[in-house]
């Protein structure tokens, strides 16, 4: 009966009007008013705060957009010694330019009263993907001495476009099953968090022999290595950086991860320390190692990086392995 009315009403108006009738109600259907001025917000913070400071690595703010517009790595590569792991697919983080170019696309189709999926879950996908990259390679430069702790590095600017992401796709419509939200909010950063752990893996063992099967090129005493690095580090750096090292020391930390990564530090009293990672694999070889026990360690130098606000030096090794136990 409704359906008759309505087919009546539209025989009874000129086709201009007929014509807008129509597409009034399905736009009606497609994006309700409260879900549309929520979009709307989320698409204008996800915006803005692309181009807002996320992470601040002592003293350098990083941007948002500076992952697609190469600086991300170029400034961790200056600064820290961390660098693309893998410059040969250097082109892919352009894809997070569809972040701001989606963006104002989908502002455009929400007040043009058009569908927006699947604009807007591929954006805040591809945005949480960003924040969570931010997030992984920001701990990473923590084990290397850079900072404290992860949320003294978080700016406001990552909060926002986390939070815009989020609202954004769980106002996403006319998708009402919220299994399908989940699945796009989850998404984004399970890619990041493996592919990341497969960067961080190839890094660790990038094409070199088990270091158990390679011969010391130096043995030295781990106190003795900080006070070498604090007194010339460029020296230093040229001298172990990529060299397989014996360090002897008592052991300060023993860090052992969520992923089941180990890490064990040797510290002076000026607060500079020596860092071995470990592999989940040496997990049971160390499971009984604590804080005070004397230790031999082998493993790749990757360089030392000096604190300028603390005035302390951290020296970081790969690939390690446990030498041998020393007298407890």
């Amino acid at each position: 009966m409704f359906k008759h009315r309505i087919f009546a009403f539209m025989l009874s108006q000129p086709i201009g009007k007929a014509s807008r009738y129509i597409y009034q109600m399905n736009t009606s259907e497609i994006t309700p008013r409260n879900y549309k001025w929520f979009s709307a917000g989320s698409v204008a913070v996800l915006l803005i705060s692309f181009f807002l400071p996320w992470v601040s690595w002592k003293d350098e703010l990083v941007n948002g957009f500076f992952m697609p517009a190469g600086k991300f790595f170029s400034l961790s590569d200056q600064n820290f010694g961390l660098s693309n792991p893998f410059p040969q697919f250097g082109f892919a983080v352009n894809i997070f330019w569809l972040i701001p170019f989606l963006a104002i696309l989908i502002f455009v189709f929400i007040f043009l009263k058009r569908k927006t999926i699947p604009f807007t879950f591929i954006t805040a996908a591809l945005s949480l993907m960003l924040a969570m990259i931010f997030v992984l390679f920001s701990r990473t430069l923590i084990d290397l001495g850079v900072g404290s702790n992860i949320y003294s590095m978080l700016k406001p600017g990552i909060y926002l476009h986390t939070i815009a992401a989020i609202t954004l796709i769980l106002t996403s419509f006319p998708v009402k099953k919220y299994s399908t939200k989940i699945i796009w909010l989850a998404m984004g950063p399970l890619l990041a968090y493996g592919g990341y752990k497969i960067g961080e893996k190839y890094v660790m063992s990038q094409n070199f022999s088990n270091t158990e099967t390679l011969i010391a090129e130096y043995s030295v005493n781990a106190i003795d290595l900080i006070r070498e690095f604090a007194a010339n580090d460029s020296m230093a750096n040229k001298k172990y950086q990529e060299k397989i090292i014996s360090v002897n020391g008592n052991v300060s930390q023993v860090e052992r991860m969520s992923d089941s990564t180990t890490n064990i530090r040797f510290d002076d009293i000026t607060g500079s320390y020596i860092i071995f990672s470990f592999d989940k694999e040496h997990l049971n070889n160390l499971k009984d190692i604590k804080a005070g026990d004397s230790l031999s360690l082998k493993g790749s130098c990757s360089g030392s990086i000096l604190s300028q606000i603390l005035g302390t030096t951290s020296i970081s090794f790969k690939r390690s392995t446990l030498n041998k136990i020393k007298q407890q």
